[in-house]
């Protein structure tokens, strides 16, 4: 049972001025049909044109404060978490940003509804604990009509432990709630959160509290939201329904859950008439204490006679070298992945983005690295490589990625440590 929630601070909407620009110089009049599709992106960088791989879509968007996700709506807006909250900006950065101030926004998603979740942090006042603490909790909001569609609404608030299920009673929740414990829940994390073709979501977590002989679900986690069914009509109220407990939140494996950084499921933009109800999904473990080989997982979702069960994808193990230089499950593969994300078109594509690395993954879906060879190139038979990046501020390089989308052959990066999201398109798409 949800308890009384006495303050909630959540900033008011803000809007700012976003970032004006005009690329005429460069390719000519706007009316250009070769370059329509260039202007309502950005500019290529001239001087990196003809380089294979990716090159960067300028200008970059700046004037973010450490941002720490991007994503790209069914609406096609962007939506940006940074230290002020969360942003929305269309995909030319031409109107004015709006802002919606929460702490620690760390995570940002859209349902097909065009609601938007944001996980971040929500400091609140617990009578039954003591009306005198401020505590400061993990909490995912959801956000409706952020585009501007009708008024501005947070539908629901997601605090937790009030609102895992597998803390059913209030003394489980108050336990959980003593400052004097090393399993206090303001060390808990919500780390991720994505959506399913049905509108519900998952959320990762991470936390202390991790014994697996317990009622309670450890806090190393991924959790999946529904919407709450109330006389037959389905209302905008989420609630838990299933704690994933088949991840091993302490053992790395092929199917564990430690530290998890984030989590990306196989619906993604643009929208469809038919979505996969596959409720499989893809999770990064980001935890530095521990040696893990596998650090980017694929979990499959399979339906049994006894229901819903999740395994691991032993499929992306076989790896042929004659077809690919480097592979999704390929041991040591990544130090510090921050997030991961699924491009939603007929390319499939997987991007990783590594902040220990400072670099951009990208993968096919059947766990090779890199992009099929141009046409016409006879010589070529194995998928080229466009995975890249390094330590700086440079028009390739990052510093500590912390979020990766994909939108209409654009890739998105949410470069903390330079306070900007980059944008990049392969130069083929260009042709």
């Amino acid at each position: 049972m949800k308890q009384a929630v006495n303050r909630i601070f959540v900033g008011s909407l803000i809007l700012t001025a976003g970032l004006l620009y005009g690329c005429d110089n460069i390719f000519g009049a706007k009316d250009n049909d070769t370059t329509d599709e260039i202007f309502e992106e950005g500019s290529i960088d001239p001087t990196l044109e003809t380089v294979e791989g990716y090159a960067p879509v300028l200008p970059f968007w700046g004037e973010f404060d450490a941002p720490t996700d991007v994503f790209v709506g069914f609406d096609r807006f962007v939506y940006v978490t940074d230290a002020q909250g969360v942003h929305l900006l269309d995909r030319a950065d031409l109107n004015p940003r709006i802002t919606i101030e929460l702490d620690g926004a760390n995570a940002v998603t859209q349902d097909r509804l065009l609601n938007v979740y944001v996980s971040a942090r929500i400091d609140t006042v617990i009578e039954s604990v003591d009306p005198n603490i401020t505590w400061n909790l993990p909490a995912v909001y959801k956000i409706k009509n952020m585009n501007g569609t009708g008024p501005l609404t947070i539908v629901d608030t997601l605090i937790f432990p009030f609102d895992d299920a597998s803390l059913s009673t209030s003394a489980a929740q108050n336990a959980r709630l003593n400052r004097s414990s090393n399993i206090n829940y303001e060390r808990v994390e919500v780390t991720g959160v994505s959506a399913m073709a049905d509108n519900s979501i998952y959320i990762t977590r991470r936390g202390p509290f991790n014994e697996t002989n317990q009622v309670a679900a450890p806090d190393n986690t991924v959790l999946e939201f529904r919407r709450v069914s109330e006389n037959g009509e389905v209302t905008g109220k989420m609630e838990n329904v299933r704690q994933i407990r088949t991840l091993n939140p302490v053992t790395p494996s092929l199917r564990s859950g430690i530290g998890m950084s984030s989590v990306a499921t196989f619906v993604a933009p643009p929208q469809r008439d038919a979505f996969t109800e596959d409720r499989s999904f893809l999770i990064t473990q980001a935890d530095q204490t521990k040696e893990i080989s596998f650090r980017v997982l694929w979990i499959n979702a399979v339906e049994t006679p006894d229901g819903l069960v999740f395994q691991q994808n032993s499929q992306l193990l076989a790896q042929d070298t004659t077809q690919a230089d480097g592979f999704l499950y390929e041991p040591d593969k990544f130090q510090q992945p921050t997030d991961v994300a699924f491009g939603g078109d007929d390319d499939s594509y997987i991007f990783v983005v590594d902040a220990a690395q400072h670099k951009l993954y990208q993968f096919q879906s059947n766990g090779q690295e890199g992009v099929p060879p141009p046409p016409g190139a006879e010589n070529q038979t194995k998928q080229v490589l466009v995975s890249f990046g390094e330590l700086g501020s440079g028009p390739k390089e990052f510093d500590s990625p912390s979020g990766v989308a994909y939108f209409n052959q654009v890739v998105y990066v949410a470069d903390k440590g330079n306070n900007r999201i980059a944008r990049y398109k392969l130069t083929t798409d260009f042709e």
